[in-house]
């Protein structure tokens, strides 16, 4: 049994124990209150501010972490944090804080969210337009939109309905929404017709027997009008676009019947009551009505027929008119019509009284077409003047052609002269045998000679220059004009066998070189009033265009030269470099002699003859080579009868092409 001194000290120490709880429990009190009060004042404190309409508010942590202190108050132990702010009826509010910034009061001003509204109609309208506060929302049928809440001013319009119009108030979170009624427009209307006592039916059902007048909703309406023996009508009338008022007058027309036609002959014009339709084997006609119709042909007497209801079938029979043909000509020849033979010049017959063609043919002439408008009861006479083949080419020919190479040719008509110079001539050679010379047929000739780009057309290997062709032989020029010919559409003028030319065909009319009394023709007497000796005239002076010619430019490159004369060419120029001569074409006189068909002869010419379309001998070696070139100088080599003969190609030596016309 403990003493009364261990009992006092036992209480003692309990009481020394219940004072250092006390201290303690004191001192952890005082921390976790000053810890509190440090966490609230620190706190961040959300104030928000609704409008007139009040709903719960929430405030929620949607990142960091943080300690809720009252509905309003957030400590955060984070350094940064985002906070959402809502309430029913107004827009979501997203708040960033960073937990050093000084601003622990924050403030939020909730705006209303929109709200939805809702119109429905009892009557279908897709055409409608909606308007709020005189803005157009919406064309659909049903109004859905959402709005902020407040008051507008509601308009519907519609193309069938009267307009609506209504002052409406959107509440927060509950909105709008109503169904409405609208009012159909009226449309009076007013139809008659032409003949009156038709019946008229809307939308298919009647109502009444013309004129007839009324009222009905306004709507896409189609109206029918039905009268016996006459054909129906119907339209189609959209009311809204009528301006308040339906007035229609309708003409109706006959019923149509249908009427087979016969036609005697076939191939004519059909008129309906003056109006031309398509003849064809069933026409239609008025059923109400009696029906004109008229059938026509040229070279017939027109036929009427008037038709009256339930006719069926009519049948034309139209009486033939003549007049009187006859032809007569200056040969005796056939006459034709669509290759079909008739008979022979004079020829009289009777036909149809419309435009008639005729050939008129004989062997040897160009047929001649005739046309004539025969009327009724008329004599035509008419005389067919034939022209042989060559006169025929000739009167059609042209003064001047340009051919599918671009090559242009003049056409010469020959007179007779003396071709080559008399003994007693200064420079004449004893091969310029005089021999008295005509033409029948006319010809063309190139106004320029051959360049070297023309004959690369025939020869690829050739070059393309517009110098004149030079280094060719005869052969290969003859060779060129026959390509030329083919071209064209010509028959070849020589003729090839193996390569080599043989021989010519005097009565083709294709390309070939001028014979020598061509050119020389051409060189001397074309356009001129008398042959002359030189292509410029008869002086013994070189004129300052008389070509290019061995001058003072070439003085080192040829043994002799004209000391006066200049062309500034010291061989070879473009062809038609220099002016145009009497004859209308170029370079006759200088720059390259020129290849001719003939061949050189010396035969003594009868006197007393005159050689028409003169080609000389048919057979020989060496070809005839006319015209001074860019090496003459002497009065010999100038003067236009002055020819060389050759059988090889020359570097002085090119060409032009000729051709017959007729």
């Amino acid at each position: 049994m403990a003493t009364k001194f261990e009992l006092g000290i036992e209480q003692a120490k309990r009481q020394r124990t219940k004072k250092s709880l006390t201290v303690i429990l004191s001192l952890v009190g005082f921390l976790v209150f000053t810890a509190l009060a440090y966490c609230y004042l620190t706190a961040f404190e959300i104030v928000v501010v609704q409008k007139d309409y009040k709903s719960e508010i929430n405030i929620s942590i949607q990142y960091g972490n943080a300690i809720p202190l009252g509905r309003n108050r957030l400590f955060f132990t984070s350094a940064q944090g985002q906070v959402r702010v809502s309430a029913e009826g107004y827009k979501t509010q997203i708040l960033y804080i960073e937990s050093s910034q000084s601003k622990k009061i924050l403030s939020v001003a909730l705006d209303y969210a929109d709200a939805p509204v809702s119109i429905m109609k009892t009557q279908s309208t897709p055409d409608a337009i909606w308007t709020i506060n005189e803005v157009n929302v919406s064309s659909s049928n049903n109004l859905n939109i959402a709005l902020k809440p407040g008051h507008y001013s509601l308009k519907l319009i519609t193309r069938y309905f009267e307009k609506y119009e209504a002052d409406i108030e959107v509440k927060p979170a509950v909105g709008f929404s109503e169904e409405i009624a609208l009012q159909p427009v009226i449309v009076p209307y007013k139809i008659r017709t032409v003949p009156t006592g038709s019946s008229v039916y809307l939308d298919g059902k009647l109502i009444g027997i013309s004129p007839v007048t009324g009222t009905m909703e306004s709507r896409v309406v189609e109206i029918k009008i039905a009268k016996s023996k006459y054909a129906e009508l119907t339209e189609s009338v959209d009311l809204s676009r009528q301006n308040g008022l339906l007035n229609r007058s309708y003409s109706l027309s006959s019923a149509k019947e249908v009427l087979k036609v016969t036609y005697n002959p076939k191939g004519g014009r059909l008129f309906v009551n003056n109006l031309e339709v398509s003849p064809s084997k069933r026409v239609i006609i008025q059923e109400a009505s009696d029906t004109s119709l008229r059938y026509s042909r040229p070279g017939y007497d027109d036929q009427t027929i008037t038709v009256k209801q339930g006719a069926g079938r009519i049948e034309f029979n139209l009486l033939p008119q003549y007049g009187e043909v006859f032809i007569t000509a200056n040969v005796k020849a056939r006459v034709y019509q669509e290759k079909k033979f008739l008979g022979e010049t004079p020829f009289r017959q009777n036909f149809l009284a419309v435009p008639q063609a005729f050939d008129v043919i004989r062997d040897g002439y160009a047929p001649k077409k005739i046309s004539i408008d025969v009327s009724k009861n008329t004599k035509h006479r008419t005389d067919a003047q034939l022209l042989t083949w060559p006169q025929h080419h000739l009167s059609q020919s042209k003064a001047e052609v340009t051919n599918s190479i671009g090559l242009k040719l003049m056409r010469f008509r020959g007179k007779t002269f003396d071709m080559g110079a008399a003994s007693y001539v200064r420079g004449q050679r004893a091969n310029e045998i005089l021999r008295k010379v005509s033409f029948d047929r006319a010809f063309y000739l190139s106004t320029k000679e051959i360049t070297e780009a023309e004959y690369a057309l025939f020869n690829k290997k050739a070059n393309k220059s517009t110098n004149p062709v030079v280094n060719i032989s005869w052969s290969d020029a003859a060779l060129y004009c026959n390509w030329l010919s083919e071209k064209e559409g010509f028959k070849p003028f020589y003729s090839v066998r193996a390569g080599e030319v043989f021989g010519v065909k005097k009565e083709s009319r294709g390309y070939r070189l001028p014979t020598e009394a061509e050119w020389e023709y051409v060189a001397r007497f074309a356009n001129k009033r008398k042959p002359t000796l030189f292509v410029w005239g008869d002086d013994y002076q070189v004129e300052e265009t008389a070509g290019n010619i061995a001058d003072k430019s070439a003085e080192n490159s040829v043994r002799t030269y004209v000391g006066d004369y200049n062309d500034s060419f010291k061989s070879l120029a473009p062809a038609g470099s220099f002016g145009v001569e009497k004859s209308g074409l170029f370079d006759m006189s200088g720059n390259v002699s020129e290849w001719v068909t003939d061949v050189l002869s010396y035969e003594i010419p009868d006197k007393n003859t005159v050689y028409t379309d003169y080609m000389g001998p048919s057979r020989g070696r060496d070809h005839v080579i006319k015209g001074s070139n860019f090496t003459s100088a002497s009065w010999t080599e100038l003067r236009a009868s002055f020819k060389e003969s050759s059988d090889r190609a020359l570097p002085e030596v090119g060409f032009r092409v000729a051709r017959y016309i007729n």
